[in-house]
């Protein structure tokens, strides 16, 4: 591994932070396998804890796992 590559993932996981993502219950999601997140549903809104770096970063990761639950 290179130095560069050390010293991007340090400074990945020192500004990891969890993001809240919320999003409504879509028509026909089913859980399949192991759920990534820590994950509540309540009165239909999906409320999301997602390990990010930024919020943008934590949105494309839960809806890239959404996209699977269909």
């Amino acid at each position: 591994m290179s130095t560069d590559m050390v010293d991007a993932l340090i400074h990945r996981m020192k500004n990891l932070h969890e993001f809240v993502v919320t999003t409504e219950v879509p028509d026909g999601m089913r859980f399949n396998g192991l759920v990534p997140f820590n994950i509540q549903i309540k009165d239909g809104i999906i409320y999301a804890r997602v390990w990010a770096v930024e919020f943008d970063e934590a949105v494309k990761k839960f809806n890239e796992y959404l996209e699977t639950c269909k």
